[in-house]
């Protein structure tokens, strides 16, 4: 992985304990084509057919980036992990203002300790969508906006 000791170590470490105790397959640094630009996903996990994509972010300043990468490679889930919560509330507060997704797309910053039973709870269950309002009562969710079908 690109990062630092934090990044890899204390933040995706810990994630990846819990996607191979889950049974998950990991990929690490995923290539993306995003419009012209080729770029990195931290993190690629994939079981029963649904992919997770994970972003350590220490700052609000690339989760727009987060999200091209997770649209381009199919997504369900975005997790983007924070060092705390601070961090994620600026994080959700620039998901706030990030466009709607015409793809369907869970978005969620949070710190480390809420990622990890989130990302238990999502490669737990089924292969199929959550249910609405699975996650709807965790304060670390950014709102699910998508683009009206018309």
């Amino acid at each position: 992985m690109r990062g630092d000791l934090s990044h890899n170590d204390i933040l995706f470490g810990r994630l990846r304990q819990v996607a191979e105790a889950c049974g998950a397959t990991i990929y690490s640094d995923q290539t993306v084509q995003t419009g012209d630009t080729t770029c990195y996903a931290d993190l690629v996990l994939e079981k029963d057919g649904r992919r997770i994509i994970g972003a350590a972010e220490q700052s609000y300043r690339r989760v727009d980036h987060d999200v091209r990468k997770a649209v381009a490679l199919g997504a369900q889930l975005l997790l983007i992990v924070t060092p705390d919560s601070l961090t994620a509330q600026r994080c959700r507060r620039k998901l706030r203002r990030h466009p709607p997704l015409a793809a369907k797309i869970k978005v969620i910053a949070c710190p480390l300790g809420a990622a990890l039973e989130i990302l238990r709870q999502a490669l737990g269950a089924s292969h199929s969508q959550p249910a609405p309002g699975k996650w709807g009562d965790c304060p670390c969710i950014s709102s699910n906006r998508t683009a009206k079908s018309k």
